[in-house]
């Protein structure tokens, strides 16, 4: 009977999580020790293939990405071009479409002839919008149609608050986006190779130029925003979405993505020039998680975290429960780890023998400061036979201890007792028969002297 509940109760579980939205648990996250400008802000470590997140800000709150619009245009064209070197031309619709707006560009002549690799080239280092209509054009035909191509990107990636207007990232209100979703966009982004060629390039050649990234992070003459760690990626600025930029650093074995959104340009440190926050805010976010953050081992393979009992196990009536892999988690340097606590989830009262060594009983949540920063899963330590004997046993207590068989035992022992009781009547009643036909027949044979015989009928 246990069992086929246990049956119903998985299959009604499989059937409500079809119907829901799955449930994603995220690491803990951290407050930076000095001072960051941004509106909004993500920090997010890329050694772990969940991607923790270990500082944020604001990071659902609609912004203008301004040129950060680029990362997509980039990607869009990479998912519809296989030949990188094929090559098309600046159309005067193109080249009109920029005019007046002040937008940056490469200087692209009407009817000149460019490999779609240089026009990525001009899109994702010099931040190029004259470049990113030609590939629009190239792609689909049309900005418009290349804008549609572009939502429908994002929207595949989960983007739940992002929408364009047009390919180069010029400021228009319809034309938003938030930090979430621009990591989720740049995150999938370096899964492409020829994606990060583009975005990771420090400078590039066109026209006898030398056209250099627009992250200033990575020009050594720029001290204030120099940082020797970082490598590309992309930047944006307009009036409205002020400074933005994504960029990656790598140190000592440890990368993160910072993914930074609306940073002032100001004066700050007491310096008497305006300084473009963004940078900082992105240097300032990479110095404090090399210097105070770092990997720890919370939960040793096989380190024994709780227990649970077994049903019909020879020889054995619970198991060990421990961890099924180390698990590695960002936590500030000066952790202590006997402020840990490893916590079970839904651990069930008992799992049923056979019981087999590595066997996935629960989870487990690794806390920290009220937080939970990892989930963990527990399996058995060891393996437990079935005890066949137990079983039966068992199986014969659990039947009769249900509900409706309690009430047909009854059922029947109250009717044995009616049986019994019909049966003690009936003997009794048929002795009382035989006592009479006994008597009368003795009558017969011995009459008292004052019997008189019935009268006997005439003929």
């Amino acid at each position: 009977m246990k069992r086929t509940l246990s049956y119903i109760l998985t299959f009604t579980l499989l059937i409500l999580s079809f119907f829901c939205v799955p449930f994603t648990s995220s690491a803990a996250t951290y407050e930076p020790d000095r001072e960051i400008y941004a509106e909004a802000y993500m920090l997010i470590n890329l050694d772990d293939d969940s991607y923790p997140v270990v500082a944020e800000k604001n990071i659902d709150e609609r912004l203008y990405p301004a040129s950060l619009t680029k990362i997509v245009t980039a990607m869009v064209v990479l998912n519809h071009v296989k030949d990188l070197q094929a090559t098309t031309k600046m159309s005067q619709t193109a080249y009109d479409a920029l005019l007046g707006t002040g937008a940056q560009v490469a200087g692209i002549e009407v009817g000149e002839e460019l490999t779609i690799d240089m026009l990525l080239y001009l899109t994702m280092v010099y931040s190029a919008c004259d470049a990113c209509h030609v590939l629009a054009e190239y792609v689909a035909g049309s900005a418009d149609a290349f804008v549609a191509l572009m939502n429908e990107y994002v929207k595949s990636l989960g983007c739940k608050d992002t929408n364009f207007v047009n390919p180069d990232g010029l400021h228009d209100e319809n034309h938003y986006t938030t930090a979430r979703d621009m990591a989720t966009i740049t995150l999938a982004a370096l899964k492409n190779s020829d994606f990060v060629r583009y975005s990771t390039a420090t400078e590039i050649q066109y026209k006898d130029m030398t056209l250099p990234h627009t992250n200033l992070m990575l020009q050594p003459g720029y001290v204030t925003y120099y940082y020797e760690y970082a490598q590309g990626i992309k930047t944006g600025s307009t009036e409205e979405a002020e400074y933005c930029v994504i960029t990656k650093a790598s140190k000592d074995g440890y990368n993160y993505l910072a993914v930074v959104l609306k940073s002032p340009r100001q004066k700050i440190n007491g310096e008497s020039y305006e300084t473009k926050c963004s940078f900082v805010d992105a240097k300032s976010l990479f110095e404090w998680a090399f210097d105070s953050l770092k990997y720890t081992t919370l939960a040793s393979e096989n380190e024994v975290i709780s227990e649970v009992a077994v049903e019909d196990g020879k020889d054995a009536d619970s198991v060990q429960l421990v961890a099924k892999e180390n698990t590695n988690v960002i936590v500030p340097a000066a952790l202590d780890k006997s402020a840990i606590i490893i916590e079970p989830v839904e651990k069930p009262e008992y799992i049923e023998a056979p019981v087999t060594k590595g066997q996935d009983v629960c989870k487990a949540n690794i806390i920290y400061g009220d937080e939970v920063i990892a989930t963990i899963d527990l399996v058995a330590a060891n393996d437990v036979e079935l005890s066949t004997f137990l079983k039966v046993i068992n199986a014969m207590k659990s039947f009769f201890g249900t509900t409706v068989v309690k009430i047909i035992l009854v059922v029947i022992v109250l009717l044995v007792i009616l049986y019994i009781f019909l049966v003690i009547s009936n003997n009794k009643r048929k002795k009382k028969r035989r006592q009479q036909k006994t008597e009368r027949a003795q009558m017969r044979d011995n009459p008292p002297d004052d019997f008189l015989p019935p009268p006997q009928k005439r003929g």
